[in-house]
């Protein structure tokens, strides 16, 4: 889940090609996916603490499964860590202080962030579309994060578990 919104917040960053429609659905399937890899691996750490208290809490422990992981999914972790860091410098490279809006028969909206009012203001299309994909950019960008980040929590919590089967 993670290199896919990492790769569809890749482009955004391509010039010339249009924002994604139904940026909103993407992102909410997305998220409804989510739920469930984070709530597992919630559930997984408080039962590995019930079994043996403190064992899951450990920093230390969380360390050493964390290592003791493969170096493909190591290198995968840093890999999506990177990569999501140059998208966000990206989207955070554009000091403008406009966020689109919306669309209404054909004039195009945009945010001054800058202004305490926060008054609308009317933009060209091109503008808006380029407003448009930062701020998918922005937000396909922190999903892969936390995706990414999910993901690595999952499998510590999978090695403390296994490990502390053992006797």
């Amino acid at each position: 889940m993670a290199t896919v919104a990492l790769s569809a917040a890749a482009h955004t960053a391509v010039p010339y090609l249009p924002p994604f429609a139904g940026e909103g659905i993407l992102l909410g399937i997305g998220f409804a996916l989510l739920f469930p890899l984070h709530a597992a691996t919630i559930f997984r750490s408080i039962a590995l603490d019930f079994r043996v208290r403190g064992y899951a809490r450990n920093k230390t422990n969380q360390w050493r499964a964390l290592k003791a992981l493969p170096g493909r999914v190591h290198a995968l972790l840093v890999g999506l860590g990177l990569a999501g860091a140059v998208l966000l410098s990206g989207a955070f490279s554009d000091d403008s202080g406009l966020q689109a809006t919306d669309s209404v028969r054909g004039r195009y909206y945009a945010v001054d962030t800058t202004d305490p009012q926060r008054q609308r203001i009317e933009v060209t299309r091109s503008q808006y579309e380029a407003l448009s994909k930062q701020g998918q950019r922005f937000m396909f960008t922190i999903y892969g994060l936390i995706a990414g980040a999910g993901g690595g929590l999952t499998l510590v919590f999978a090695k403390l578990d296994d490990w502390a089967g053992r006797p």
